[in-house]
């Protein structure tokens, strides 16, 4: 009976991480599909919700993920790891081939990318997972963090969809390819959230805390090296700093509830 009970516990834990994580990847589809029916979105927009995103991104890597993980482990812990964190997405980014929000990157021939959409794919793929994988660990600390990441994320996606299909779009590539690449590239995030409830089913409480500041690097590297930066390339600089603000009012009403 005890078997079971646990049993079914790991089932409930990993069903409902995996629905959060497909909910949040589903974000990236979304994105695609808001370019392909609006067809031109302005700069402005696309500016404030990239803020937006930013803003939701870093309240939750700070109030919730950081703060969360000194209650388990050593601020000495919580800080290596946070670096780790960073320095783990600062390795990906190094290494693939991909766009950064669909910009050209590591001298990739972007007209060779667009054509095919192979590379750019497995890019956006790779570097979704490590965003399931931090689902799974506010998951297992407390449901309602994993929650929380999962929208944090959600809102981080849409943006990248759009920034992801416009210069897809402009290059000729069909409708319903970027919709399909938009879409497939958030499926990565079930994966790393799939991987992280495994690693984190029956962790203790100073795993966990690490895996928390481990996830906390992780949104504050994305944030600081794409959203943000990008943000301000497609200029209005006050909508970005409306959105960050109103992103971070967004998340501080969201955790009174949660």
């Amino acid at each position: 009976m005890l078997l079971e009970d646990i049993w079914r516990a790991v089932v409930k834990m990993i069903s409902e991480v995996l629905l959060l994580s497909v909910l949040a990847g589903s974000a990236t589809g979304l994105g695609g599909i808001i370019v392909v029916l609006l067809g031109k979105i302005s700069d402005r927009s696309v500016a404030g919700s990239m803020g937006f995103a930013s803003g939701v991104m870093l309240l939750v890597s700070f109030l919730n993920l950081f703060v969360e993980s000194l209650d388990l482990t050593s601020y000495l812990n919580v800080s290596t790891a946070f670096a780790v964190g960073s320095l783990f997405m600062i390795a990906i980014d190094s290494s693939l081939p991909h766009f950064e929000l669909g910009k050209r990157e590591n001298g990739v021939v972007k007209s060779r990318l667009l054509h095919s959409g192979l590379l750019i794919l497995i890019g956006i793929t790779l570097h979704n997972i490590p965003e399931g994988v931090i689902v799974s660990a506010g998951y297992s600390h407390l449901p309602q963090l994993g929650v929380l990441i999962a929208v944090a994320v959600f809102f981080h996606n849409v943006p990248e969809g759009i920034a992801t299909a416009i210069p897809l779009i402009s290059a000729g590539s069909k409708k319903r390819s970027v919709i399909l690449a938009t879409l497939v590239s958030g499926l990565a995030e079930p994966f790393g959230a799939l991987l992280g409830g495994t690693l984190l089913i029956n962790a203790s409480n100073e795993v966990i805390g690490l895996a928390l500041a481990f996830a906390a690097g992780v949104m504050t590297y994305i944030t600081a090296d794409e959203l943000i930066p990008i943000a301000h390339e497609h200029g209005h600089k006050h909508a970005v700093s409306i959105g960050i603000l109103l992103g971070v009012i967004f998340m501080m009403i969201l955790n009174n509830f949660l």
